[in-house]
């Protein structure tokens, strides 16, 4: 699974925005900050956009002089850079339909705050927001309507008992599992708008 182009120009310019490293301590840094669940950044991949970048004016590579080893290039960010870094950190998300994406994209994106005014910084954040609500709101929907369900179910067993001993114990199974993983999801959508908000209310 790979990321846009733009996000991937991100993340080298944001590691750069740190100090000047040269390609190979770039990926070593891509690696450490990033992990690779989502960002596989080949040496066939790095190395040309790293040109391109050069090409656009958001780096400068310089050769540094090495005793009884190959030159290294190391690339500085320009200032051209360092304004593309704010322009893409805020840079609304384009919702993906990859399951975690979205949210491996925000965190590209919100790690990049700091540089951000927070006028930028909502801009990226709300409408992901909007949407955990919305999401939040059918779930907890869905948990009242399974609850009622599951009510009448052991409503249903209690006054017939012969459908309790035939279908009693098939009822109960069939009915736990969805309202654990139900519940599990509450839990994870309720921190994902807890974060959001934090990070809306950060100064």
């Amino acid at each position: 699974m790979g990321l846009d182009k733009k996000e991937i120009d991100l993340v080298i310019l944001g590691i750069l925005m740190g100090a000047p490293l040269h390609g190979y301590m770039i990926k070593q840094a891509i690696e450490t900050s990033y992990g690779d669940r989502y960002f596989k950044l080949s040496n066939s991949a790095l190395y040309p956009t790293l040109a391109k970048l050069q090409k656009e004016g958001y780096i400068e590579g310089k050769r540094e002089m090495q005793e009884a080893v190959p030159d290294k290039k190391v690339y500085h960010i320009t200032d051209a850079g360092k304004k593309r870094v704010v322009e893409l950190a805020a840079t609304p998300i384009e919702p993906s339909t990859s399951p975690g994406l979205t949210d491996f994209y925000y965190k590209i994106h919100a790690v990049h705050f700091g540089f951000l005014t927070k006028e930028e910084r909502l801009r990226v954040t709300k409408p992901l927001y909007e949407d955990a609500r919305l999401e939040l709101k059918d779930a907890l929907a869905k948990r009242e309507k399974l609850n009622a369900d599951m009510k009448g179910y052991g409503q249903m067993l209690e006054s017939n008992p012969q459908f309790k001993e035939q279908y009693g114990h098939y009822i109960v199974r069939m009915t736990r599992f969805p309202k654990f993983v139900l519940d599990a999801g509450i839990g994870e959508l309720e921190n994902k708008v807890k974060f959001y908000e934090q990070v809306m209310e950060m100064e």
